[in-house]
């Protein structure tokens, strides 16, 4: 520190009525490049749902959350292209077709052969895993279809990162248990919302 002070002391004394020369500072590097970003929030059945998708170069990240964090982390990677190719499985014969009217007759049916993976984070029923797990998959065909089929290695969709946060349904319900994965009427239009709110993301 000495050091420091003599030699600004030294230059004032050779160069009278001089201030000390400014150090160089480096120059400011380039700004990011901007990730592409789209958000849309609504309250569904009373409680504030927010939807965010980012593009980014090797994944597409979507946050779907009712409580402005999320719980769980789950990766959706598209079928290897050989499995992509192969024709959509047939509907099951003993569920109902869907009505026109229904929105969820419209979404693009989830490739079983897509990989889910946790990365982070436990629900805390088997409920609530059943309905991670059904947002990954629907929001990961959603998405494989808006940016193309294929695996990443031959250039075809990128991973979908999810980050959910779903507000559980009220316990101890009559005829109702969190180990059931019958989905409720208002969680059935949740979903539906959910992924109009997502289609309208990624335009």
């Amino acid at each position: 520190m000495s050091t420091l002070l003599d030699l600004a002391n030294l230059d004032l004394a050779s160069t009278p009525g001089a201030t000390p020369k400014p150090s160089s500072a480096p120059a400011p590097s380039a700004l990011p490049p901007v990730i592409p970003t789209a958000q849309r929030a609504r309250s569904i059945n009373g409680q504030q749902t927010d939807v965010l998708v980012q593009l980014f170069a090797d994944r597409v990240v979507v946050v779907v959350t009712q409580m402005g964090r999320i719980g769980c982390m789950i990766q959706v990677s598209p079928p290897p292209s050989s499995l992509s190719m192969l024709p959509p499985m047939p509907p099951p014969t003993h569920l109902p077709s869907a009505p026109p009217q229904n929105p969820l007759a419209a979404l693009p049916r989830p490739d079983p052969s897509s990989i889910l993976t946790p990365l982070f984070g436990v629900p805390p029923s088997p409920h609530l895993s059943y309905l991670h797990d059904l947002y990954a998959s629907q929001i990961g065909a959603i998405v494989f279809r808006k940016m193309g089929g294929g695996d990443v290695l031959s250039g075809g969709a990128k991973p979908v990162v999810l980050g959910i946060g779903l507000k559980q349904r009220a316990s101890g319900a009559e005829g109702e248990d969190e180990d059931d994965v019958e989905l409720t009427q208002a969680e059935r239009e949740t979903f539906a919302q959910v992924m109009e709110m997502v289609g309208e993301c990624l335009g």
